[in-house]
This record gives structure tokens, C-alpha cells and sequence, in this order.
């Protein structure tokens, strides 16, 4: 783990304390603009953090090294996202208002088409690796993953990083999960519980793996 690795580790930590500041700060000067800075440092900090570390080290797709001495912009990340996988109510609430979900994905780089259908719950793990079409609707506890990661032998640890794409008026059953590199045709009914794997393409059943991708699987 690099030095870098270790800073963006405690991203988390820092979203904590500062977010416990600005909290604070609303409560003894209740304004509108103690409120903006609340909803800014929660929602948009993020973000904007991470689209700048990728101007600094792009994310590559692919097989990535996560114990290694090269920095890894996947795992910080995985670390500036990590604050929203431990208080998964803030993007409930997001997915509340129509279109706000969408705005937020957005903002950390997926294409989100329009009118798509979030429901409260369910999970996206990599907020900047999502392409979805037009009317997509997402039943409950939906799984979007854009990662896996796998300890390979005489390897180390490694992560599979490949975007989810989702065609335009599909529709994804309750308990679904879509991996990295998954492909959902345009108009596609996936049923409940099913899972569209590593580079898989629903509807053929067929993978497409490259030569090291091969040994990651979705479980």
C-alpha cells in the first residue's frame, strides 16, 4: 500500500469529523446557508474529490494490483465512496425525489439516461462505472457492481474494474445482481434474483472473459 493508499483510507474518517463540524455549525446558526454547507459537504465533497484524484491517476479497466507498491485509483475510490456504503440511508433519501439519484450518479461520472426508476433500496458500489439507458426499472435490493475482487495464487490480491451497462426500458427483478463487465440488452427482463455476471451478457448466457479475467467469478 502506497502513501496515497493511506491517505484516501481515512477519507472515510475525515467525512465523519467534518460532517460532525458542519453539523454542528447548523445547529447553533440555523440558516440557509449553514444548511447549503451541510448538503454540500455530504453530498457533493465526495465527489468532486474523487472526479479530481482521477485527473490525477486515471482509472483504468481491467485487472488492478490492491496490495501492491503502484497507487491504485480504484481502491481510493473505493475508499472516497466507502462513507456512503456505511450510512446507505443518504442515498435512500436521494432516490426519494425523482431524478435526484440520477444527478447524483452523474456527478461522479456514470451516464444515466432518463426517467430511470430507483428504488429506495438497493446497492450501486461503484458510483462512476454505471451506463443506463432510458426508463430503466430497478426493483428493491438490486446489486450494481462494477467490481470483484479476487486473491489470486502467486499473484497477491487483485480487482476485476468493468462498467455496468443496462439498455434503455429494461427491467431489473427484485434481488438481481449485475456484475462488472454485465451487459442487459435494451428492453431485457431480468427475473428476480438472477445474476448477470463477470462480462456476461443477459439473454446468450455467454461470457466473454479476457485471458486474466477468466479466474473472477460473481458469487
Amino acid at each position: 500500500m502506497t502513501r496515497w493508499d493511506r491517505v484516501f483510507a481515512y477519507f472515510p474518517l475525515m467525512m465523519f469529523v467534518i460532517g460532525l463540524v458542519v453539523l454542528g455549525v447548523f445547529a447553533a446558526w440555523p440558516s440557509l446557508w449553514s444548511a447549503a454547507l451541510f448538503i454540500f459537504v455530504i453530498f457533493f465533497l465526495p465527489p468532486m474529490v474523487q472526479r479530481v484524484m482521477f485527473r490525477w491517476a486515471p482509472l483504468k479497466h481491467g485487472v488492478a494490483c490492491i496490495d501492491g507498491r503502484a497507487f491504485c485509483p480504484w481502491l481510493a475510490a473505493h475508499h472516497i465512496q466507502a462513507f456512503y456504503d456505511a450510512l446507505p440511508f443518504l442515498e435512500s433519501l436521494l432516490r426519494v425525489f425523482p431524478g435526484f439519484y440520477s444527478l447524483w450518479l452523474r456527478m461522479w461520472g456514470s451516464r444515466i439516461g432518463y426517467g430511470v426508476e430507483w428504488p429506495v433500496r438497493m446497492d450501486v458500489l461503484d458510483r462512476s462505472l454505471m451506463d443506463i439507458g432510458n426508463r430503466v426499472v430497478f426493483s428493491r435490493e438490486v446489486e450494481l457492481a462494477a467490481h470483484v475482487r479476487r486473491k489470486l495464487e502467486g499473484a497477491g490480491s487483485r480487482v476485476l474494474v468493468r462498467p455496468v451497462r443496462i439498455g434503455s426500458y429494461a427491467f431489473i427483478g427484485a434481488g438481481a445482481k449485475i456484475g462488472p463487465g454485465a451487459n442487459v440488452p435494451a428492453n431485457a427482463n431480468v427475473p428476480p434474483a438472477a445474476v448477470v455476471g463477470v462480462n456476461e451478457s443477459f439473454g446468450d448466457a455467454v461470457r466473454h472473459p479476457e485471458k486474466e479475467e477468466s479466474q473472477f467469478v460473481m458469487s
